[in-house]
């Protein structure tokens, strides 16, 4: 029975996993402009003014739009999914740039398990994936927590 509850505590431990995959390269020349394309299956509400406000902090004019445009305007389509875990967290969310019908970079977002990371502020999650995408930022490295000291 003890080596059972080892086995199960241990694959709990390994389970704690966030998935984050960027493809494609900034636009060169940098984006002035950005069509967002709607989301209307989108479970928080709050989500699309969200990536709007974030793509306007970067300094780039937005316009919200029911569809892709016909032109070779770039334009960025979304998607989020939530999960309830004690509270309700972002679960996935996936991100593509497009210009000329083609999608020119993505970035995507999944998170599973008993890893308690994956609570937390939806902006703070959002925008170095969107800074990625649009700037070709990288991401910050994450805080390691200090050594333990050996005396």
């Amino acid at each position: 029975m003890r080596n059972l509850l080892v086995l199960v505590v241990t694959s709990l431990l390994l389970c704690q996993c966030n998935s984050l995959q960027y493809t494609g390269t900034a636009p060169n020349p940098p984006l002035t402009k950005l069509a967002i394309v709607k989301n209307t299956k989108l479970h928080m509400s709050g989500m699309q003014p969200e990536v709007v406000k974030q793509v306007q902090e970067m300094g780039i004019a937005t316009t919200l739009v029911d569809a892709p445009p016909a032109t070779n305007e770039p334009y960025l389509t979304f998607t989020a999914n939530w999960a309830w875990d004690l509270a309700m967290y972002l679960r996935y969310f996936k991100a593509e740039l497009h210009q000329g019908g083609q999608v020119t970079g993505s970035v995507e977002y999944k998170t599973s398990g008993s890893d308690m990371s994956k609570f937390g502020h939806t902006d703070a999650k959002i925008r170095p994936m969107l800074r990625k995408l649009i700037l070709g930022e990288n991401p910050p490295p994450k805080p390691r927590a200090p050594a333990a000291s050996m005396r």
